[in-house]
């Protein structure tokens, strides 16, 4: 696991090394363990190293004899298995490391060996025969990579910080990223906060010809979440179980370092650690955190409960307000960006108590998204019947049935009351992450017009209208709230930790298994709906009765009442930036304050965004 950066550009070799050794200094907390440096004439590629593999000769950047040269981020899981089709092939290996394996990969197949990677990654090739600049970013999106045009200068880097160090200036703030921001509580996928600067996506590769500057992207690998036929023949519990077992082992044994996994009270973890038993790994620590008045959310005794069963080495964090709120402003600096997520200060507190003891940790991410985990999808399924029901309701009585109504349904009420019958199937309001609507932010907005969040969202749900509701929000929750909110979220906090993050359900065989199956095989028989079936039958014989029969609580910790405490104190929000003001009217944004100051939940979420936003102005714009 490591961070990657590197620029194309006309300076001359002392300052081509000075640029990129800034660039690389501005990521160790990605890599403390080594770093490496490539010149070449118009190019510079350096990498840091957080040692997992091959410890001892593992050092980047590689190069072929004849000129190819890789720097690498991540962990490849079947690299075994490559490196023996290689080495049939007369390839001769130095290390025992994943990066010599796609080195010479990609020098046997060209691009098409990052199809044939089953991994995390982020690569950047630097191939001397075609004089030309390769960077990959792995199918699911695990790994960032992010990229940038300055003048007639090129850069890319693992974070965005890397490519500021290199920059005479900060770029101008993106207002259609941050408008979108706003409304999502992440960043759209494509964009990031800073003019200029952008993302390679899931599954792409660039080709940059570095004499004339000639580009080009394509993608390799894209995720269809479309749902086959219901085989009542097949035994999916069985081949998921199978699937998964061989998903935690490759994440497991690919390490020469100890592993950990984060433990909350939940399945998906639970699930991890019963698989890790299973499969003979012993001695794994296991992380859990909690919050002073989590009260009845408290996860950490279910958490304790797993690790009793299983044996782990339990650690457990149990955290007060002040040091949730004095985490923020770190927490700002490892994201580079606005980020909305409440729970990511808790995550990097976790990772640091993490990074004490293991240099792994596996952890719960894309559960719920490849097999239909959230509760809000139940409506889906119901959704024609919702519709038929309410649909004669008038809009402005459906949009006081959505904020009055407690369960998940009242984001379907509230995208009918915003776009009638069909708006949630169509993405209208309905997004997980969707927090603010374009009409509510209106009333503080002090940027120039943009084009509607609404319109971006919507251009998700893309499947055709006949294709099953629950597949449309399965594919719009895999491409963007899953790559740009929890994925950037684990990565950001892990490493800003020097902790690397593992995901075992988003194993690419386990991925592909999950495109294949049908959706009725996922939530149980044809006609029911249990969410996450096939994984509920893998942890039914494996975990505790109390886990299992505990309801879904995302990540409960008392983030919101503690936010409303503080409101309520400060008597309303105080910002702490100048440029913030720039952006949002203060006496516009009251009607939302005073209902948060109130303890409403949807107040409090689209508050926390804004105040995100306005610490990120603080730390960077001010």
């Amino acid at each position: 696991m490591c961070g990657i950066v590197g620029l194309i550009c006309a300076d001359p070799p002392d300052r081509l090394a000075r640029r990129v050794g800034a660039m690389n200094a501005a990521i160790l907390h990605r890599g403390p363990d080594d770093a490496g440096v490539h010149l070449a004439p118009g190019l510079a590629l350096a990498m840091r190293r957080l040692a997992i593999i091959d410890l001892s000769t593992g050092h980047q950047p590689m190069q072929t004899p004849d000129g190819v040269t890789i720097v690498f981020n991540g962990e490849i899981y079947n690299f075994q298995a490559l490196r023996a089709e290689l080495e049939a092939k007369g390839y001769a290996f130095h290390t025992r490391s994943d990066t010599e394996v796609i080195l010479n990969l990609y020098h046997a197949e060209g691009t098409a060996a990052f199809a044939r990677l089953n991994g995390m990654f982020a690569v950047a090739i630097h191939d001397a025969r075609s004089d030309e600049l390769i960077l990959a970013r792995d199918q699911i999106g695990i790994k960032p990579l992010y990229i940038a045009e300055h003048q007639d200068e090129f850069l890319f880097a693992s974070e965005i910080k890397a490519i500021l160090a290199a920059l005479p200036g900060r770029p101008a703030i993106d207002p259609q990223a941050l408008w979108d921001y706003l409304s999502l509580r992440f960043m759209a996928p494509d964009r990031t906060i800073w003019a200029g600067i952008g993302k390679l996506g899931p599954g792409q590769l660039l080709r940059r010809k570095l004499a004339d500057g000639r580009q080009t992207i394509e993608t390799y690998w894209r995720a269809d979440l479309t749902p086959g036929a219901f085989d009542p023949g097949r035994d999916y519990a069985r081949e998921f179980a199978d699937q998964f077992l061989a998903a935690v082992d490759s994440h497991i044994v690919a390490a020469d370092v100890p592993v950990g996994a984060f433990l909350s009270g939940g399945l998906d973890s639970g699930a991890i650690v019963a698989a890790a038993s299973e499969l003979g790994h012993r001695d794994l620590h296991s992380f859990s955190i909690s919050g002073d008045g989590a009260g009845a959310d408290d996860e950490l005794p279910l958490a304790r409960a797993v690790a009793e069963r299983f044996g782990t080495r339990h650690h457990e964090i149990r955290m007060a307000q002040a040091d949730y709120f004095d985490a923020l402003d770190d927490v700002v600096r490892a994201f580079d960006e606005p980020y909305g997520d409440a729970t990511g200060a808790a995550l990097y507190l976790l990772s640091r108590k993490a990074s004490d003891h293991v240099k792994v940790a596996m952890s719960g991410e894309g559960s719920d998204e490849l097999l239909l985990g959230y509760t809000r999808q139940a409506d889906l399924a119901t959704l024609a019947k919702v519709e038929r029901r309410y649909g004669h309701v008038p809009r402005p009585l459906l949009g006081l049935a959505a904020r009055l109504v407690s369960s998940d349904r009242a984001s379907i009420f509230r995208a009918m009351a915003e776009g009638g019958p069909g708006a949630y199937r169509r993405g209208m309001a309905a997004h997980i992450g969707w927090t603010i609507s374009d009409a509510e932010k209106a009333a503080f907005w002090r940027g120039p017009n943009m084009v509607p969040s609404f319109d971006l969202v919507q251009g998700w749900y893309s499947l055709p209208d006949c294709v099953n509701p629950l597949a449309q929000s399965q594919q719009a929750d895999f491409g963007t709230w899953l790559v740009e909110d929890l994925l950037m979220k684990a990565d950001k906090m892990a490493m800003a930790a020097s902790l690397e993050t593992r995901v075992p359900f988003l194993h690419l065989p386990l991925v592909e298994w999950c495109q294949s199956t049908p959706i009725e095989a996922r939530i149980g028989s044809p006609g029911q709906f249990r969410t996450k079936a096939v994984l509920r039958d893998f942890v039914a014989t494996r975990l505790p009765d109390a886990v299992l029969n505990a309801p879904k609580r995302g990540f409960p910790l008392p983030i919101f009442p503690w936010f409303a405490e503080r409101l309520r104190d400060a008597r309303g929000y105080v910002p702490v930036s100048r440029e913030f003001h720039n952006w949002i009217s203060l006496e516009g944004l009251q009607p939302i304050v005073a209902r948060a100051c109130r303890n409403d939940r949807r107040a409090l979420e689209q508050l926390w965004g804004i105040a995100m936003f306005d610490r990120w102005c603080a730390v960077y714009a001010d």
